[in-house]
């Protein structure tokens, strides 16, 4: 119990730094104008009843001094009121963007993709972006909160100076704001069971609108199929949110019968003190105004934990992610990636299982990637290639076994140091949609969208024609989506992401895994043969060059060709070796030649 509630507070306390980032002075503001408005309250209740009894009392220079004094308390809640709503929104609009920097940055420094692909951290991450708007109002909620103690600690005082019978009534009030607490963790643990749910619900929802979608969707007639099951999994969510919601509506219901018995109670016993002669007609205004504000702060207590609560949980999740990322990002003293490679990267023993999957995608995989080579990884679909891929390219480690680079294990490599090293084109590339200078160039952060680098890149990666097609040339923004866009063909998209892959000028590592599944063969053949030109002819570096393709036309030009099956390294050697020996390769590329003649 100690334990979760340090956790949380400690949660709370990192959401809190998010937001006093984003704008200091005015959350800072948040907090004292909050606690002045706490002190003000109860203070020109006092001046009140001061004046009517002054007045009965026929004391006229007090009840002026008090009413001059209620009058500036009045005017300065309002002005307090004013300046506070103000800085709400202050807070908020800055927060707003300061917490979407905060989780971009979080999502993207991990080195690996665990957060992006394992369910138990995507349900952690689909809860981080359904409570991100929490952010904003944390400092709100916790000068409410802070207000509202300052309230019930200053109300149950000037009872308890009444009758000390009057202090019943806060404590009861306390009770109820317990209630309220446990409410709403009730609709915080319903949250988090809905989570998978949640996120299927949403993709379901981004299924129907994107525009990749909408091609399939129409030609098969699914969009009505497709919003059913939408329909389905948000009415499963929302039932069982609702059971949550109607069970804290129940306990909220005992917290509203608890506050009002302690409401009638306090009234009661103020009206036996007044008929007692005990309390003054202003000590009645008084106690009866005091137990009414306690009351309101009291159920505002209650809200607030509630808020508070939940955004704390939300920051420890932010800190889980940060903690994920720190865990994952490398050894403590990394050792330096070579400048050059002498020998090449060699697998030992390589296996790896994603999580929760029954059989490894890579098994006890052991080979050598020649230094200055081009290695092409063929094989069946879910063979492993893609696997290897990543493993080489450190989104994931391997389960067991070591990868080295020239002797040097990899996971003893800085993982950004190590990537930068590498040229990498995905077949799942991104589609940037900035101009067309920075969308290649942001392969390689360190020219600065240079315009002859950038060039230079597409040059390489045989593409130059794209830029020379763009009616703006590299200053045309891309993306039909957008006023002044320009739409690309899928195959434009991918030449284009395959200079982004080429903007690195020395790599130890370059890899193309199906970059080029848009592209006709022909002009797949030719781009890779300039790759394997320029590769032969910068040896010097040693690079290694990963292809992954299903054309035999195209891997046939690879200096050492890898067949996988099941995770397993099936055969390999150049293409004269495999097709004399006859097996898997011979038979699937003499199969795929077979069709084009």
């Amino acid at each position: 119990m100690i334990t979760r509630i340090r956790k949380n507070l400690g949660g709370l306390k990192y959401a809190l730094a998010v937001t006093a980032r984003a704008h200091p002075k005015a959350a800072a503001g948040q907090i004292v104008l909050g606690l002045v408005q706490a002190a003000l309250l109860p203070t020109t209740v006092y001046l009140t009843k001061v004046i009517i009894d002054s007045v009965q009392a026929g004391h006229t220079r007090d009840a002026w001094l008090a009413a001059a004094g209620l009058g500036l308390g009045v005017a300065l809640i309002w002005t307090v009121v004013f300046a506070y709503v103000k800085l709400v929104f202050l807070v908020f609009d800055h927060t707003a963007r300061a917490s979407d920097r905060e989780i971009m940055e979080l999502m993207g420094t991990p080195p690996g993709l665990d957060h992006h692909e394992r369910p138990g951290h995507l349900d952690q991450v689909q809860r981080i972006r359904e409570d991100r708007g929490l952010l904003g109002g944390a400092v709100n909620w916790l000068a409410q909160f802070l207000r509202g103690l300052v309230t019930i600690a200053v109300g149950g005082a000037l009872l308890l100076a009444v009758h000390p019978l009057l202090l019943v009534f806060p404590l009861v009030s306390l009770g109820a704001m317990a209630i309220a607490k446990r409410a709403g963790d009730i609709e915080v643990k319903v949250q988090e069971a809905t989570s998978e749910p949640e996120r299927r619900r949403r993709h379901l929802f981004e299924v129907a609108t994107l525009a990749e979608s909408g091609k399939e969707l129409r030609v098969f007639g699914s969009a009505p199929e497709v919003a059913r099951r939408h329909h389905d999994t948000g009415a499963e969510v929302v039932a069982e949110r609702n059971r949550g919601q109607w069970k804290a509506a129940r306990l909220a219901t005992g917290e509203g019968l608890l506050s009002a018995v302690g409401m009638a109670a306090g009234i009661g016993i103020v009206l036996y003190l007044a008929i007692r002669g005990e309390a003054t007609a202003g000590d009645v205004i008084l106690l009866v105004s005091l137990i009414g504000m306690v009351a309101n702060a009291a159920g505002a207590l209650g809200i607030q934990t509630a808020l508070l609560v939940r955004t704390g949980k939300l920051g420890t999740r932010l800190m889980w992610l940060r903690e994920y990322a720190k865990q994952s990002a490398g050894p403590a003293v990394p050792l330096p990636v070579p400048a050059r490679l002498d020998d090449g990267i060699r697998l030992d023993g390589v296996t790896f299982a994603y999580p929760e999957a029954e059989r490894p995608s890579l098994d006890d995989v052991t080979l050598t990637l020649p230094a200055g080579k081009v290695v092409a990884l063929v094989g069946e679909n879910g063979a492993g290639k893609t696997t290897l891929v990543k493993l080489l390219s450190g989104f994931y480690q391997p389960t067991s076994g070591t990868i080295d680079v020239d002797g040097t294990d990899i996971a003893h490599f800085e993982t950004d140091e190590w990537r930068e090293r590498i040229g990498a084109t995905y077949q799942d590339f991104t589609r940037f949609e900035f101009t067309a200078r920075e969308t290649v160039g942001i392969g390689d952060l360190k020219n600065g969208y240079d315009d002859d680098a950038v060039r230079a890149a597409m040059t390489r990666a045989g593409a130059e024609d794209v830029i020379d097609d763009l009616p703006s040339g590299l200053d045309t923004r891309l993306g039909a989506r957008w006023d002044d866009g320009t739409d690309l063909s899928g195959g434009q998209w991918q030449k284009l992401a395959i200079g982004r892959g080429r903007m690195r000028r020395d790599p130890l590592l370059v890899v193309f895994d199906e970059p080029t599944a848009a592209l006709d063969p022909q002009t797949e053949h030719a781009l890779f043969e300039r790759f394997a030109e320029e590769v032969h002819a910068g040896r010097a570096r040693g690079t290694v060059t990963v292809l992954v393709s299903h054309r035999f036309s195209t891997v046939s030009m690879a200096d050492l060709i890898v067949v996988l099956d099941g995770g397993r390294v099936a055969e390999s050697g150049t293409h004269d070796d495999l097709m004399a020996r006859g097996g898997a390769y011979a038979e699937l590329y003499t199969l795929q030649s077979s069709a084009y003649r």
